[in-house]
């Protein structure tokens, strides 16, 4: 090997994404590493349901908090001396827990975290110690300027009443009652479907069967969002603060449209990474803040994009300038094929990098799931990019990225 020489760059042309087919609600992803991962997926336990969001999301963190005869404190020590740990996420869609633990203990371990399941009782102690928690994380988030920013920009691009536009608020959280958890619960926190990723030899099928977990037919019915309403305004919040946040943003085409992928690119060109064009002239030429990306958040019927910044209250006006004038830039001269070319590889490359072991698989097929997407769309993901040229990025930039189509929200002085 020369190391003087530089590597020849592949083209990345594909990707087998190993996805697991079943006609059940178990999806089994194979693994011999001696550890086993349990993803259990409430499909209609996300953010979109109901109208106390906060409700929703309290359940979920509750779920293993014990009864009055074992506290959450004693639950996790004993999944703990199994070598176990329980993660709980929730999403727009769905929400889940997935348990980890060794093959050799993944009886004890699942059984363990069913019961708790079960048999959560959501005391007092336990809901006053969460919302003195989340009263607390409420204070100093209104404390932040990127937090109202972020918020303001959500109600701004979707309307007050969207959900995506859903605030947590003190009466909220004060309000919120145990019955409300209890019935939340029993009617959100249903037929889950599961996905296992771990030896084929622990007979997960004899295990869930064991715990109740019932094996039965599943087809995925993906949510139906609300239509956003954008506001004609910009809105700034006015916030004692050294530090400004800045938001654009703008609704984009959904996952599917004939333009998304070429949208990831523009994306990614304008703010998605370290070396896209915001970050070089923004931050390493001109020094305006530590960091500032553009984001590409898909939902099941529309997109939202949107560009974020932190800095000095001084440079709202000279930031502002800045950003339009690399907007411009991608509308009215063609990108070089060196930069595209980068920006491709880049984008191709962490796609790769989330299928790299059977864990990420999962998770990645967990998105595929609640995203309802097409069997070929990551066939068509690396098809697509492979194929955008300079006067793709260009056309798209003008479709989709003008000042006029951009609104914005600052908080800060």
């Amino acid at each position: 090997m020369n190391r003087t020489l530089a590597p020849n760059i592949k083209l990345i042309s594909g990707i087998n994404t190993h996805f697991p087919q079943s006609d059940t609600n178990l999806f089994k992803i194979k693994s011999e590493d001696g550890v086993f991962k349990l993803d259990i997926v409430f499909p209609n336990a996300g953010q979109v349901q109901g109208k106390n969001k906060f409700a929703i999301g309290m359940v979920l963190n509750l779920l293993m908090s014990g009864n009055e005869h074992q506290s959450s404190a004693k639950l996790a020590e004993e999944i703990d001396e199994l070598g176990g740990f329980v993660f709980k996420s929730s999403d727009f869609y769905s929400a889940g827990i997935t348990v980890f633990g060794l093959n050799e203990h993944i009886r004890k371990t699942i059984k363990i975290v069913k019961k708790a399941i079960d048999d959560v009782a959501f005391t007092a102690d336990e809901i006053a110690v969460y919302k003195r928690n989340r009263l607390s994380e409420l204070n100093i988030n209104l404390e932040k300027t990127s937090y109202l920013a972020s918020k303001g920009i959500n109600e701004l691009l979707c309307g007050k009443d969207h959900d995506i536009s859903f605030r947590t608020t003190e009466e909220i959280i004060d309000n919120t009652t145990r019955q409300e958890l209890i019935d939340f619960k029993a009617q959100y926190f249903t037929k889950p479907y599961f996905i296992f990723t771990g030896s084929e030899t622990s007979r997960i099928e004899d295990i869930l069967l064991e715990n109740s977990l019932d094996i039965n037919s599943f087809k995925y019915t993906a949510h139906k969002d609300k239509n956003p309403v954008r506001s004609t305004e910009n809105l700034i919040i006015t916030k004692e603060s050294a530090q400004n946040s800045i938001r654009y943003g703008a609704i984009w085409p959904k996952r599917g449209h004939e333009d998304y992928f070429k949208l990831s690119l523009l994306n990614l060109i304008l703010g998605g990474y370290f070396g896209s064009r915001l970050m070089k002239n923004i931050r390493e030429d001109k020094g305006l803040t530590y960091g500032i990306h553009s984001s590409l958040t898909p939902y099941n019927d529309f997109s939202l994009f949107k560009i974020s910044c932190e800095y000095n209250s001084q440079n709202t006006e000279l930031l502002k300038y800045e950003i339009v004038n690399e907007i411009d830039r991608l509308n009215n001269e063609l990108i070089g094929e060196e930069e595209l070319t980068v920006a491709k590889n880049y984008l191709l490359g962490a796609m790769l990098r989330s299928f790299d072991g059977a864990f990420p698989i999962s998770e990645k097929f967990k998105l595929f799931k609640d995203s309802n997407l097409t069997e070929d769309y990551y066939e068509q993901y690396f098809k697509a990019i492979n194929s955008i040229n300079a006067d793709d990025i260009k056309t798209v930039s003008n479709n989709y990225l003008k000042e006029n189509t951009l609104t914005y929200c600052i908080a800060g002085v």
